[in-house]
């Protein structure tokens, strides 16, 4: 019995990994200057990297590198924020423009159901 969860151990561990992953979206073009990082909490790994790593600004153009975690140096963070209409969550770190602060935090808490974190 105890053998038989202990390979299991394996299953668990590749699946947590699989949910700690990021995408660091950085604005590659010479417009306003965009650094954010999404960090996985409960969205499907693939649905993640498909969809929800994929800004669609129009006339912008963003480079994106997936991660096991984002970097550190974020002025705020909305953690546990939602998208309308879905129950999936993930972190969003900001690094851009600390003046940008209050709105996002605003964002955060009233439309993404999500807990800022300033200065974290």
């Amino acid at each position: 019995m105890s053998l038989r969860l202990l390979s299991l151990f394996p299953l668990c561990l590749l699946s947590t990994l699989a949910m700690a992953e990021a995408c660091l979206i950085e604005s590659n073009d010479d417009q306003l200057p965009i650094r954010m990082c999404q960090q996985n909490l409960t969205i499907p790994a693939q649905l993640f990297s498909d969809s929800f790593c994929q800004p669609q600004i129009p006339d912008r153009s963003f480079q994106v590198q997936m991660l096991e975690q984002c970097p550190e140096g974020a002025y705020g963070i909305c953690q546990g924020a939602r998208s309308e209409g879905v129950a999936y969550q993930q972190s969003i770190h900001y690094y851009s423009d600390p003046d940008d602060a209050p709105v996002l935090q605003a964002y955060c808490e009233q439309i993404s159901q999500g807990r800022w974190i300033e200065n974290p």
